[in-house]
């Protein structure tokens, strides 16, 4: 158990049997402060208010004495202790037994320090004082357990979820790999047919970004200054294929650069974009990186598509939409129209999100 729930609770005893002492003895109180002209209720007559006070206060060590024997019969914070009707009678009879030993015990010792004589007498009035106390202590600690079973069960359902959304986007990030290598390898495949000397500084390049690849399966997201690199090292690999017929202009403030995206998420709309569009010397290709006042980084390209269509996997923004989701709730934006295909990517702050930092 706990130790900051045991405080928890002794606290909360103490409190409620603080109240309880005074209103089981609110007519004696009031009679006692002179706040009543008459007598009422059938009070008993005034007493002093030391000794009021010391009444108030033994009924509230009975009622927290009792809150602490039943925190061991009815267990409030033990989630598999379930108060059944026949948990719920030994309370009962525990603490109408505890209650009425206590009161004699503790008002004995009170006559006692206070010189006057000791009376044993049944009293009706006393009965439905211990009764009163045995209800409000059960029915106390009831309520204590019941909030705290309900707060375990939306504290777990809490920890589900976040463990099936930490699953899920470890799931999307690990498709990335294989997505990046399957492009990469027919792209390979397609240039050693054309010019072996390229082929090799396109593998050389390769291992480079399938390094930074394989880094990011444990990050759940990057800086903006090391996704602009490893961009960088992949455009290496593109123009490599297509030389002149690709061009890319990159601007990006620099009061950005440690802020956060997804890994490999400008790579993600780079390869997207050359594997929809057509890049040739008759159809030049210009993509844009660069970023905007509202906290975004924006890729966009040319549309030219293409006459045959590049076999696609399907993952691409799909895959991003949904990391962007699971990852801090918010949307990327994605415009297309006759000239130009734009995508804005929302980036995170950094000091809000240390906690996913790489």
């Amino acid at each position: 158990m706990k130790t900051n729930q045991i405080w928890s609770f002794i606290g909360t005893s103490l409190v409620i049997s603080f109240v309880l002492g005074i209103l089981i003895h609110f007519n004696t109180l009031m009679l006692t402060l002179g706040l009543f002209e008459d007598n009422p209720m059938g009070a008993r007559k005034a007493v002093s208010i030391v000794s009021a006070f010391s009444e108030v206060l033994v009924s509230s060590m009975v009622a927290f004495c009792t809150f602490m024997i039943n925190y061991y019969i009815l267990r409030p914070f033990d989630k598999s202790v379930h108060i059944k009707i026949g948990r719920l009678l030994t309370a009962v009879f525990i603490s109408l037994l505890a209650v009425t030993i206590l009161s004699d015990l503790f008002f004995a010792l009170k006559h006692i320090f206070e010189g006057s004589a000791l009376r044993f007498s049944f009293n009706l009035t006393y009965m439905s004082r211990d009764f009163f106390i045995t209800i409000i202590v059960i029915s106390g600690i009831y309520l204590i357990k019941t909030i705290y079973d309900r707060q375990s069960v939306l504290i777990e359902n809490e920890i589900l979820k976040n463990e099936k959304l930490l699953s899920q986007y470890e799931s999307l990030k690990n498709q990335i790999s294989p997505h990046f290598l399957f492009n990469s390898l027919t792209a390979l495949r397609e240039l050693i047919d054309q010019d072996a000397k390229d082929a090799k500084l396109y593998i050389s390049h390769l291992s480079l970004v399938l390094r930074y690849t394989l880094s990011s399966i444990d990050a759940p997201s990057k800086t903006l200054y090391e996704e602009i690199e490893v961009a960088e090292s992949y455009l290496h690999l593109v123009k490599i294929r297509f030389g002149a017929s690709i061009r890319v202009e990159t601007s990006v403030d620099d009061k950005y650069k440690n802020y956060r995206l997804p890994p490999l998420a400008i790579q993600i709309l780079l390869e997207n974009a050359i594997k929809h569009n057509e890049i040739s010397k008759k159809n030049p290709f210009t993509i844009k990186i660069f970023t905007i006042e509202d906290q975004h980084l924006v890729v966009t390209n040319t549309i030219k598509e293409r006459v045959s269509k590049e076999y696609s996997t399907g993952i691409g923004l799909t895959n991003l939409s949904k990391q962007y989701h699971y990852l801090s709730g918010k949307e990327i934006t994605i415009t297309n129209n006759n000239n130009e295909f734009r995508v804005e990517l929302p980036l995170l702050n950094p000091s809000r999100y240390e906690g996913i930092n790489s």
